[in-house]
Protein backbone atom coordinates (compact mmCIF):
# COMPACT_ATOMS: atom_id res chain seq x y z
CA UNK A 1 0.00 0.00 0.00
CA UNK A 2 1.47 3.33 -1.06
CA UNK A 3 2.14 6.21 1.76
CA UNK A 4 -0.27 7.93 -0.19
CA UNK A 5 -3.42 5.24 0.10
CA UNK A 6 -2.25 5.10 3.92
CA UNK A 7 -2.43 9.05 4.35
CA UNK A 8 -6.14 8.75 2.52
CA UNK A 9 -7.51 6.18 4.66
CA UNK A 10 -6.22 7.82 7.63
CA UNK A 11 -7.69 11.20 6.80
CA UNK A 12 -11.60 8.88 5.81
CA UNK A 13 -10.79 7.56 9.17
CA UNK A 14 -10.45 10.39 10.99
CA UNK A 15 -13.43 12.42 9.47
CA UNK A 16 -15.17 9.47 10.34
CA UNK A 17 -14.53 9.43 14.26
CA UNK A 18 -15.00 12.91 14.25
CA UNK A 19 -18.49 12.79 12.84
CA UNK A 20 -19.31 10.06 15.31
CA UNK A 21 -18.64 11.82 18.02
CA UNK A 22 -20.41 14.76 17.05
CA UNK A 23 -23.67 13.18 16.54
CA UNK A 24 -22.69 11.33 19.94
CA UNK A 25 -22.32 14.66 21.53
CA UNK A 26 -25.36 16.19 19.66
CA UNK A 27 -27.72 13.52 20.62
CA UNK A 28 -26.55 13.80 24.43
CA UNK A 29 -27.71 17.22 24.45
CA UNK A 30 -30.52 16.63 22.75
CA UNK A 31 -31.47 13.88 25.31
CA UNK A 32 -30.51 16.40 27.91
CA UNK A 33 -32.96 19.15 27.19
CA UNK A 34 -35.90 16.85 26.56
CA UNK A 35 -35.21 15.09 29.80
CA UNK A 36 -35.44 18.48 31.68
CA UNK A 37 -38.59 19.72 29.77
CA UNK A 38 -40.27 16.51 30.55
CA UNK A 39 -39.42 17.06 33.64
CA UNK A 40 -40.13 20.78 34.28
CA UNK A 41 -43.35 21.51 31.93
CA UNK A 42 -45.97 22.21 34.33
CA UNK A 43 -48.19 23.95 31.35
CA UNK A 44 -48.07 20.58 29.45
CA UNK A 45 -50.83 19.35 27.58
CA UNK A 46 -53.07 17.38 30.36
CA UNK A 47 -51.23 18.94 33.02
CA UNK A 48 -53.47 20.22 36.42
CA UNK A 49 -55.11 23.99 36.23
CA UNK A 50 -52.59 25.98 38.80
CA UNK A 51 -51.95 29.34 40.43
CA UNK A 52 -48.60 29.99 40.64
CA UNK A 53 -47.04 33.82 42.56
CA UNK A 54 -43.79 34.51 42.70
CA UNK A 55 -42.10 37.18 44.55
CA UNK A 56 -38.68 38.81 43.41
CA UNK A 57 -36.21 42.04 43.48
CA UNK A 58 -34.94 43.64 40.61
CA UNK A 59 -31.52 44.89 41.48
CA UNK A 60 -29.82 47.68 40.37
CA UNK A 61 -25.92 48.47 39.69
CA UNK A 62 -26.10 50.63 43.56
CA UNK A 63 -27.24 47.84 45.13
CA UNK A 64 -31.21 49.28 45.31
CA UNK A 65 -33.56 46.71 44.47
CA UNK A 66 -37.62 47.31 43.29
CA UNK A 67 -39.81 44.42 45.00
CA UNK A 68 -42.40 43.13 42.78
CA UNK A 69 -45.04 40.10 42.91
CA UNK A 70 -45.75 37.71 39.47
CA UNK A 71 -49.49 35.66 39.54
CA UNK A 72 -50.45 33.18 37.21
CA UNK A 73 -53.54 31.35 36.62
CA UNK A 74 -53.55 28.63 34.17
CA UNK A 75 -56.21 26.23 32.89
CA UNK A 76 -54.64 25.17 29.69
CA UNK A 77 -52.50 26.76 26.31
CA UNK A 78 -55.67 28.42 25.20
CA UNK A 79 -57.51 29.63 28.83
CA UNK A 80 -54.87 31.83 31.28
CA UNK A 81 -54.11 35.17 33.30
CA UNK A 82 -50.97 36.58 34.56
CA UNK A 83 -50.17 39.69 36.03
CA UNK A 84 -46.89 41.26 36.67
CA UNK A 85 -46.75 44.09 39.38
CA UNK A 86 -43.36 45.99 39.83
CA UNK A 87 -43.94 49.49 41.65
CA UNK A 88 -45.76 51.20 40.07
CA UNK A 89 -45.72 49.55 36.79
CA UNK A 90 -48.44 46.86 36.07
CA UNK A 91 -48.42 44.34 33.21
CA UNK A 92 -51.52 42.00 32.66
CA UNK A 93 -51.64 39.04 29.81
CA UNK A 94 -54.74 37.08 29.19
CA UNK A 95 -55.57 33.98 27.04
CA UNK A 96 -58.80 33.20 25.82
CA UNK A 97 -58.99 30.27 23.06
CA UNK A 98 -56.89 31.72 19.75
CA UNK A 99 -56.54 35.06 20.90
CA UNK A 100 -54.35 37.61 23.31
CA UNK A 101 -54.48 40.48 25.08
CA UNK A 102 -51.17 42.47 26.74
CA UNK A 103 -51.80 45.40 28.73
CA UNK A 104 -49.35 47.32 29.84
CA UNK A 105 -49.82 50.79 32.84
CA UNK A 106 -47.16 52.51 30.91
CA UNK A 107 -45.42 52.78 27.58
CA UNK A 108 -41.88 52.13 29.10
CA UNK A 109 -41.26 48.77 30.96
CA UNK A 110 -38.92 48.08 33.70
CA UNK A 111 -35.56 46.19 32.31
CA UNK A 112 -35.90 42.52 32.88
CA UNK A 113 -39.75 42.59 33.41
CA UNK A 114 -40.43 39.76 31.24
CA UNK A 115 -37.76 37.26 32.97
CA UNK A 116 -39.94 36.52 35.76
CA UNK A 117 -42.47 35.40 33.63
CA UNK A 118 -39.57 32.80 31.74
CA UNK A 119 -38.30 31.44 34.61
CA UNK A 120 -40.73 28.43 35.03
CA UNK A 121 -41.45 28.05 31.13
CA UNK A 122 -39.84 25.66 29.04
CA UNK A 123 -38.97 27.69 25.93
CA UNK A 124 -35.42 27.17 26.23
CA UNK A 125 -35.77 23.51 26.31
CA UNK A 126 -35.38 23.03 21.93
CA UNK A 127 -33.03 20.08 21.47
CA UNK A 128 -33.13 21.04 17.89
CA UNK A 129 -31.51 23.99 18.39
CA UNK A 130 -28.65 22.97 20.62
CA UNK A 131 -25.70 22.15 18.56
CA UNK A 132 -22.85 21.95 21.92
CA UNK A 133 -19.14 22.89 21.28
CA UNK A 134 -18.53 21.03 24.04
CA UNK A 135 -20.03 18.85 26.64
CA UNK A 136 -18.75 18.80 30.27
CA UNK A 137 -19.02 17.88 34.36
CA UNK A 138 -18.35 20.53 36.46
CA UNK A 139 -19.24 21.28 39.94
CA UNK A 140 -22.10 24.20 40.91
CA UNK A 141 -23.16 25.14 44.52
CA UNK A 142 -22.02 21.41 45.49
CA UNK A 143 -23.99 19.69 42.52
CA UNK A 144 -22.43 17.38 39.96
CA UNK A 145 -23.81 18.72 36.64
CA UNK A 146 -23.42 18.15 32.69
CA UNK A 147 -23.18 21.17 30.91
CA UNK A 148 -23.51 21.89 27.49
CA UNK A 149 -21.96 25.13 26.00
CA UNK A 150 -22.16 26.32 22.49
CA UNK A 151 -19.12 26.92 20.02
CA UNK A 152 -18.71 31.10 20.25
CA UNK A 153 -20.83 33.11 17.71
CA UNK A 154 -19.85 35.89 15.64
CA UNK A 155 -19.21 37.82 18.30
CA UNK A 156 -17.75 36.07 20.49
CA UNK A 157 -20.77 34.78 22.48
CA UNK A 158 -21.56 31.61 24.26
CA UNK A 159 -24.51 30.02 25.57
CA UNK A 160 -24.51 27.17 28.04
CA UNK A 161 -26.92 24.97 30.20
CA UNK A 162 -25.93 22.81 33.00
CA UNK A 163 -28.39 19.63 34.76
CA UNK A 164 -27.88 17.87 37.99
CA UNK A 165 -26.80 14.95 37.11
CA UNK A 166 -28.65 13.03 39.50
CA UNK A 167 -32.07 13.80 38.53
CA UNK A 168 -31.44 16.06 34.86
CA UNK A 169 -33.26 19.20 36.27
CA UNK A 170 -31.66 22.38 35.00
CA UNK A 171 -29.34 24.01 37.48
CA UNK A 172 -27.78 27.47 35.24
CA UNK A 173 -28.57 28.78 32.32
CA UNK A 174 -25.96 31.04 30.78
CA UNK A 175 -26.72 33.14 27.25
CA UNK A 176 -24.49 35.98 25.96
CA UNK A 177 -24.74 39.70 26.58
CA UNK A 178 -23.57 42.77 24.94
CA UNK A 179 -22.62 45.29 26.93
CA UNK A 180 -21.14 48.37 25.08
CA UNK A 181 -18.22 47.04 22.95
CA UNK A 182 -18.20 43.42 24.84
CA UNK A 183 -19.24 40.38 25.14
CA UNK A 184 -20.55 39.08 28.64
CA UNK A 185 -22.46 36.54 30.61
CA UNK A 186 -26.14 36.70 31.72
CA UNK A 187 -26.24 33.86 33.98
CA UNK A 188 -29.31 32.34 36.03
CA UNK A 189 -29.45 29.88 38.54
CA UNK A 190 -32.30 27.46 39.65
CA UNK A 191 -32.79 25.20 42.97
CA UNK A 192 -35.00 24.06 45.45
CA UNK A 193 -36.87 22.14 43.47
CA UNK A 194 -40.31 20.53 44.40
CA UNK A 195 -42.86 18.36 43.26
CA UNK A 196 -46.03 19.18 41.46
CA UNK A 197 -48.17 16.48 39.98
CA UNK A 198 -45.41 14.42 38.20
CA UNK A 199 -43.64 17.29 37.44
CA UNK A 200 -40.63 19.33 39.43
CA UNK A 201 -40.55 23.14 39.14
CA UNK A 202 -37.70 25.04 40.84
CA UNK A 203 -38.92 27.59 44.07
CA UNK A 204 -35.27 29.98 43.63
CA UNK A 205 -33.84 32.25 41.11
CA UNK A 206 -30.83 34.38 40.84
CA UNK A 207 -29.88 36.19 37.85
CA UNK A 208 -26.91 38.02 37.37
CA UNK A 209 -25.05 40.24 34.26
CA UNK A 210 -21.31 40.03 33.98
CA UNK A 211 -21.30 39.05 37.67
CA UNK A 212 -23.29 41.45 39.29
CA UNK A 213 -26.67 40.49 40.47
CA UNK A 214 -29.83 41.55 38.52
CA UNK A 215 -32.93 39.76 39.92
CA UNK A 216 -33.97 36.98 41.85
CA UNK A 217 -37.57 35.67 42.45
CA UNK A 218 -38.64 32.75 44.65
CA UNK A 219 -41.84 31.05 44.62
CA UNK A 220 -44.19 31.78 47.41
CA UNK A 221 -47.37 29.71 46.08
CA UNK A 222 -48.26 27.07 43.79
CA UNK A 223 -51.53 24.85 44.18
CA UNK A 224 -53.92 22.96 41.98
CA UNK A 225 -56.87 25.74 40.92
CA UNK A 226 -59.78 23.76 40.75
CA UNK A 227 -62.56 26.43 39.48
CA UNK A 228 -60.77 29.56 38.33
CA UNK A 229 -63.16 32.91 38.45
CA UNK A 230 -63.83 33.27 34.80
CA UNK A 231 -63.59 37.35 34.72
CA UNK A 232 -59.63 36.48 34.78
CA UNK A 233 -59.54 35.82 31.38
CA UNK A 234 -61.70 38.06 30.15
CA UNK A 235 -60.30 40.99 27.98
CA UNK A 236 -59.02 43.85 29.64
CA UNK A 237 -59.54 47.23 28.65
CA UNK A 238 -57.13 48.81 26.32
CA UNK A 239 -55.31 45.78 25.93
CA UNK A 240 -53.77 45.07 22.62
CA UNK A 241 -54.78 42.09 20.77
CA UNK A 242 -52.97 39.01 19.23
CA UNK A 243 -52.64 35.84 18.38
CA UNK A 244 -52.60 33.01 20.90
CA UNK A 245 -50.74 30.84 19.39
CA UNK A 246 -51.35 27.14 20.30
CA UNK A 247 -49.03 25.18 18.19
CA UNK A 248 -45.30 25.27 17.04
CA UNK A 249 -44.03 28.65 17.39
CA UNK A 250 -41.42 29.79 14.69
CA UNK A 251 -39.99 33.43 15.36
CA UNK A 252 -39.91 36.52 12.16
CA UNK A 253 -36.64 36.54 10.63
CA UNK A 254 -35.50 39.86 9.95
CA UNK A 255 -34.92 40.48 5.82
CA UNK A 256 -33.97 44.22 6.15
CA UNK A 257 -32.35 46.15 9.05
CA UNK A 258 -31.58 49.36 9.63
CA UNK A 259 -28.91 50.91 12.35
CA UNK A 260 -30.48 53.62 14.61
CA UNK A 261 -27.90 56.91 15.05
CA UNK A 262 -29.28 59.20 17.49
CA UNK A 263 -27.46 62.69 17.76
CA UNK A 264 -25.32 63.69 20.41
CA UNK A 265 -25.58 60.34 21.88
CA UNK A 266 -22.82 57.61 22.92
CA UNK A 267 -23.55 53.79 21.69
CA UNK A 268 -25.50 51.86 23.87
CA UNK A 269 -28.64 49.16 23.71
CA UNK A 270 -32.23 49.80 23.00
CA UNK A 271 -35.15 46.86 24.02
CA UNK A 272 -38.33 47.42 21.59
CA UNK A 273 -41.62 45.57 21.45
CA UNK A 274 -42.86 45.37 18.31
CA UNK A 275 -45.47 43.51 16.54
CA UNK A 276 -44.64 41.89 13.17
CA UNK A 277 -47.73 41.11 11.19
CA UNK A 278 -48.15 39.15 8.58
CA UNK A 279 -47.13 41.13 6.09
CA UNK A 280 -43.49 40.69 7.37
CA UNK A 281 -44.11 44.95 8.68
CA UNK A 282 -43.32 46.03 12.48
CA UNK A 283 -46.32 48.00 13.65
CA UNK A 284 -47.07 49.13 17.36
CA UNK A 285 -43.87 49.95 18.38
CA UNK A 286 -42.86 50.84 21.99
CA UNK A 287 -39.38 51.55 23.52
CA UNK A 288 -38.93 49.02 26.48
CA UNK A 289 -35.68 49.61 28.13
CA UNK A 290 -33.38 52.21 27.21
CA UNK A 291 -30.13 53.35 28.58
CA UNK A 292 -30.46 57.39 27.26
CA UNK A 293 -34.08 58.84 26.31
CA UNK A 294 -31.98 60.75 23.70
CA UNK A 295 -31.96 57.18 21.86
CA UNK A 296 -35.05 56.20 21.96
CA UNK A 297 -36.98 58.09 18.85
CA UNK A 298 -34.27 57.73 16.32
CA UNK A 299 -34.10 53.60 17.02
CA UNK A 300 -38.18 53.52 16.95
CA UNK A 301 -37.61 54.98 13.29
CA UNK A 302 -34.90 52.99 12.30
CA UNK A 303 -36.92 49.65 13.69
CA UNK A 304 -39.70 50.90 11.84
CA UNK A 305 -38.13 50.59 8.38
CA UNK A 306 -37.23 46.53 9.41
CA UNK A 307 -38.74 43.65 6.98
CA UNK A 308 -39.65 40.44 8.07
CA UNK A 309 -39.98 36.99 6.90
CA UNK A 310 -43.10 36.93 8.72
CA UNK A 311 -43.17 34.20 12.29
CA UNK A 312 -45.51 31.39 11.95
CA UNK A 313 -48.26 29.05 13.92
CA UNK A 314 -48.11 25.57 13.44
CA UNK A 315 -46.33 26.44 9.14
CA UNK A 316 -49.08 29.07 8.62
CA UNK A 317 -48.26 32.96 8.96
CA UNK A 318 -48.80 34.59 12.43
CA UNK A 319 -49.07 38.12 14.03
CA UNK A 320 -45.85 37.81 16.05
CA UNK A 321 -45.25 40.02 19.25
CA UNK A 322 -41.14 40.16 19.91
CA UNK A 323 -38.29 42.16 21.75
CA UNK A 324 -35.44 43.53 19.50
CA UNK A 325 -31.93 44.85 21.14
CA UNK A 326 -30.96 47.59 18.84
CA UNK A 327 -27.24 48.97 19.53
CA UNK A 328 -27.28 52.42 18.66
CA UNK A 329 -23.97 54.16 17.00
CA UNK A 330 -23.02 57.64 17.24
CA UNK A 331 -23.88 60.25 14.70
CA UNK A 332 -21.41 60.83 11.91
Amino acid sequence: MTSRRILSLALTLALFVSAAFANKKDGEAAALVEHAKQLSDIRAEGAPAFRLKLSFKMIKDDGSFLEGAYTEVWVSKERWHRETVLGDFRRIQVAAGRKRWLLDSAPLAPEHIGDVQSFSEVNRFRPEAWKPGKVTDREVKGLTVRCLETAPDTVGGKSALCFDKSNGALVVEVTPLETGARIADKTCFFADYQKFGDRILARSYECGEDRRPRLSARVVELIAEAAPDAALFAPPNGGKESVNCLGTVRPPVPLHTEEPIPQRAPRGVVVINLVVGTDGKPHDLSVISSPNRDFDQATLEAAGKWTFKPGTCEGEPAETTINLEMMTATAR
